[in-house]
């Protein structure tokens, strides 16, 4: 952690303006289903604006009808829609710059360290594995400090800010929506661990491949010396079915958390909505 601050803080200006447009697309994500509640609420039903929305929107209305409660939903729909789409771009391009910036230090940083090593290191280490570290591995930092952490921290703040919002519209449907939590976290957190020793897996055979590839290419003229070029395709076959075994078991575990995440929710979903009609409706 304390090297991942220390990549972020010459970028610290770049990051600072990540956050403030984070916040405008939480604000634009929360602001986005209000439109069609005061259409479904005053336009196709019967209940007037709440007051200090009515109080907000006065000005713009133009008149108390419903199709100008419904035009100002409109455009308001349009509005939300084009300040989303220009924060998303805004941060998706500083988030894209600070990841290759960081990326770019990490790789500079970890070539230095080789360049420190004694020579019994690479004696006793295989250059393939090495190489992987600098690309593939240093690709994954970079990713994970650019879009993933932009994602994760969009999605939490949303999160809050949603429970928040609907705990003050309707408490007992929160709670609801809320009971499915544990066991979310509680499967999550046993199918980490296998996500993660896949993963890991295919990442080792993927740098087996760049290790026989790497080693052939560099002794291609003993290779064709000795007319040994089939062994070193057969070498790099296994190399390339291993690596492709590895990719479908990890496929295979992470496919899991879809699925069942998803008929939970559905499950959750159902709950809400047998209650909320149970609710609504008159006959008991």
């Amino acid at each position: 952690m304390r090297l991942i601050l220390e990549l972020i803080r010459p970028y610290r200006l770049l990051v600072a303006g990540i956050f403030a447009v984070l916040l405008v697309q939480i604000a634009t994500g929360l602001a986005a289903p209000w439109p069609l509640k005061v259409v479904l609420d005053s336009v196709v039903g019967h209940h007037p604006l709440p007051g200090w929305l009515h109080g907000m929107l006065q000005p713009l209305l133009g008149g108390e009808g419903k199709m100008h409660i419904a035009g100002l939903a409109a455009i308001m729909v349009l509005v939300i829609a084009v300040v989303a789409a220009v924060a998303s771009y805004v941060s998706n391009y500083l988030t894209e710059t600070v990841g290759q910036r960081i990326g770019n230090d990490l790789r500079t940083r970890a070539y230095h360290h080789l360049q420190q090593l004694s020579l019994n290191y690479f004696d006793t280490h295989r250059v393939g594995p090495i190489l992987s570290t600098l690309t593939d591995d240093v690709d994954t930092i970079q990713g994970f400090a650019s879009s993933s952490t932009l994602g994760i921290a969009t999605d939490l703040l949303t999160i809050v800010g949603m429970l928040a919002m609907m705990l003050w519209l309707q408490w007992d449907f929160t709670l609801i929506a809320l009971a499915v939590a544990p066991l979310l976290l509680l499967f999550v957190s046993r199918i980490r661990k296998a996500v993660k020793a896949a993963t890991h897996e295919v990442r080792k055979r993927e740098s087996d491949i760049v290790a026989v590839a790497e080693e052939g290419l560099q002794s291609i003229r003993v290779v064709k010396a000795f007319d040994r070029e089939d062994m070193q395709e057969r070498q790099l076959a296994l190399a390339g079915q291993q690596a492709v075994d590895a990719a479908l078991n990890a496929r295979r575990v992470k496919s899991v958390v879809s699925p069942i995440v998803g008929v939970v929710v559905a499950a959750c979903t159902a709950l809400v909505l047998w209650r909320g009609s149970r609710s609504s409706s008159p006959v008991r």
